[in-house]
């Protein structure tokens, strides 16, 4: 592994180096990544306490809205079943009730995280009504995940590489809704393949420097993400407002 670390790091302290599936030369951020953490340590002072506060809400919120339909199809399933219904058809109406839920939602979930430590990152202050910021903006959100999603998907199809490649094309769509309230999905999504041009392999790399971060919140039962999901996603945020 020490040789992937020699080459992140070097590619942390030349921000102009290729770009994971970009050109030579065609980086915007200025910032190496180092800094950008730095920067979101500096971001996060006195908001530790709100950013895993935040972060755990953002869960919280989540399960309940996932629970709340779950426990309403599991009900629905149980009466039907009582009443002499097909319980198989129950039970595959339940699962689809869910992954429709978790359709509708998951953008709008993503865009209030994004929001809520982009705020942080860009004024050292932590509001937690940021984190209905997707709820505001619904149908932008439910758009810039739907398309996303169905970009990535389409493009794993031909093969894994391309799908990576996407994945990282498309990462700052969330952080432009929540940043730009009349951007719209398509436009978000075309802003951030211009923001990612020549900047995709350093997004790997600032990924890969939480990567031992996570293994020692592994060793914490889970307990570490509490404190290192608010610093990576301060950090992306940072990124974002690097190259945007």
């Amino acid at each position: 592994m020490a040789g992937l670390n020699d080459l992140i790091s070097s590619a942390d302290d030349a921000p102009q180096a290729s770009g994971l599936g970009g050109s030579m030369g065609g980086s915007i951020g200025g910032s190496s990544n180092k800094e950008l953490m730095a920067d979101a340590r500096i971001a996060l002072s006195g908001n530790w306490g709100m950013g895993v506060l935040g972060y755990v809400l953002y869960i919280v919120l989540m399960l309940s809205f996932y629970l709340f339909v779950f426990s309403a199809a599991l009900f629905v399933g149980v009466a039907g079943g009582l009443g002499g219904g097909n319980t198989v058809a129950a039970g595959e109406a339940m699962k689809g009730a869910v992954q429709i839920v978790e359709l509708l939602l998951t953008g709008a979930f993503t865009v209030g995280f994004c929001s809520f430590f982009l705020v942080i990152a860009q004024e050292g202050e932590a509001r937690l009504e940021c984190l209905f910021t997707g709820f505001k903006r619904f149908w932008k959100s439910f758009g810039a995940y739907f398309l996303s999603t169905l970009f990535i998907v389409l493009w794993t199809m031909l093969f894994i590489v391309p799908g990576i490649i996407a994945t990282f094309r498309y990462a700052m769509v969330y952080f432009i809704i929540a940043d730009d309230e009349d951007c719209g999905p398509l436009e978000a999504i075309t802003r951030s393949k211009e923001m990612m041009e020549g900047n995709k392999w350093k997004f790997f790399c600032l990924h890969w420097r939480f990567f031992w971060w996570a293994i020692l919140c592994n060793l914490t039962l889970g307990i570490g993400y509490l404190w290192l999901v608010p610093y990576m996603q301060t950090s992306f945020a940072k990124f974002y407002e690097d190259v945007k």
